[in-house]
């Protein structure tokens, strides 16, 4: 692993949060997150807040990851899969794990050694 790398995932509202009305405030483009701010977008007060109504503000916050991946919706064409997020993330890890092992050496025994991650 030569680097560190930032990744999020936006995962299905639960049971608790539809049923308190909870508001989906993501929306992921590549590898950019966008982040609604609610009372400045106008979704908690019908859109009197919207750019260009003399708010001053935008109403979003953007970020940028390593990746970025949407969870919400099996039938969005966007939708990540566990595999995915394994395939991109998981194995690296994995295979870093197992760069600091020797297997089987005299004796039997597993050993473990220091493996350095940048």
């Amino acid at each position: 692993m030569a680097s560190l790398k930032v990744a999020v995932r936006v995962r299905p509202f639960n049971q608790r949060e539809n049923e308190l009305g909870a508001k989906l405030i993501v929306q992921m483009d590549g590898k950019k997150t966008r982040l609604l701010k609610p009372k400045v977008a106008g979704l908690l007060n019908g859109g009197a807040n919207l750019p260009g109504s003399g708010s001053g503000l935008e109403p979003w916050n953007d970020f940028t990851f390593d990746h970025s991946y949407w969870s919400v919706d099996e039938s969005d064409g966007h939708f990540t899969p566990q595999e995915r997020v394994f395939e991109d993330l998981g194995t690296e890890i994995v295979d870093c794990a197992f760069q600091g092992m020797k297997w089987w050496p005299p004796g039997g025994a597993i050993r473990v050694k220091k493996t350095e991650i940048h």
